[in-house]
């Protein structure tokens, strides 16, 4: 005859460990069986043929508990067990001889500082503040081996529980180490003078970037905190000073960040001097102003030979430069 049991264990997890840091190690299942005292031997599986459709899926492992049944005694306990990740915990489902059905659920709840605060279940002893994980076990086992398999189950899985918090201390001090080793080498590789990251900048356009050589060498050079005011005596400058340019240098600066020439194809054509107003005004001509011939008309020019000797008019005209036909 067998009798169902159900129990809550809610351990309190100490301030330091992060919800990332325990949801890794109950979702690393290996892990988790590897932290039980009670497990002597682990692999996995296949799913068995017992294994409901919902659980076909999940991962399943072989496991081998040794077991003090009697003081001085002990024994070998086998059984499959079946592992379903959660958002926030793990599930699994164990079936053990003699008709020991386990299901077991670990959530991990709580809040952080930096959270926003949730209301909590009450009569169960969650806390308030803080991370804390929950064990919710479901178990089916004889009226006789009842008693005797939950106090067995309880300790072992306190054993596991406190394993846990220490690898996750562990896990937290490797990631605070490593995130401080890391800022270390960034704040090294920028204190170094060689470092690429300290590298001086470009020089601004239109001012040539000099090297220290050549100021010191310049003849005038004068302090790089000294300066000479209006009335000609040497203070403090509020400014670094830099002499000034040769003439070779100028006429390069000057060539090299002046204004390119106008585009030839943008400029406005010549005026044609015939017609200007010198070209038009008969005052400003040396020689008489010629006939403008109306658009779109037609003059007839007489060949040399039909001209007759008694039209004089007519030859003046074939010595002029003749026009062409227009139409």
């Amino acid at each position: 005859m067998s009798k169902r049991t159900v129990f809550t264990t809610i351990t309190a997890l100490p301030t330091g460990i992060t919800r990332d840091t325990v949801l890794e190690t109950l979702h690393n299942h290996t892990e988790m069986i590897d932290l039980n005292p009670l497990v002597i031997e682990r692999h996995p599986i296949k799913a068995p043929r017992k294994a409901s459709p919902e659980e076909y899926h999940s991962i399943w492992y072989h496991v081998v508990d040794k077991i003090n049944y009697l003081p001085g005694y002990q024994g070998r306990t086998e059984f499959d067990v079946c592992f379903h990740d959660l958002k926030n915990g793990l599930q699994t489902h164990c079936y053990a001889p003699l008709g020991l059905d386990i299901k077991d659920k670990w959530t991990l709840g709580g809040t952080l500082p930096h959270e926003p605060k949730e209301p909590v279940e009450i009569g169960i002893g969650v806390p308030k503040e803080g991370l804390w994980l929950r064990e919710d076990v479901d178990m089916k086992c004889n009226v006789m081996a009842t008693t005797f398999v939950k106090k067995t189950l309880k300790k072992a899985h306190g054993t596991l529980v406190d394993r846990l918090v220490e690898k996750a201390h562990l896990r937290e001090t490797e990631i605070h180490n490593n995130r401080l080793e890391e800022q270390n080498s960034i704040l090294s590789y920028y204190s170094d003078p060689k470092s690429p990251g300290l590298a001086s900048p470009l020089p601004s356009p239109g001012f040539p970037q000099q090297n220290k050589q050549d100021v010191k060498a310049y003849p005038g050079h004068m302090s790089a905190h000294q300066n000479v005011d209006h009335r000609g005596s040497i203070g403090a400058a509020p400014y670094p000073y830099s002499p000034p340019l040769d003439g070779m240098q100028h006429l390069s600066t000057a060539s090299k960040y002046s204004q390119p020439p106008p585009d030839p194809r943008y400029s406005q054509p010549p005026i044609d001097p015939r017609y200007s107003r010198q070209a038009m005004d008969p005052r400003y001509s040396q020689q008489p102003p010629q006939a403008q011939l109306p658009r779109h008309s037609y003059q007839y020019q007489a060949h040399p030979s039909e001209l007759a000797p008694s039209e004089p008019r007519l030859a003046e005209l074939d010595s002029s430069p003749s026009y062409p036909r227009q139409y």
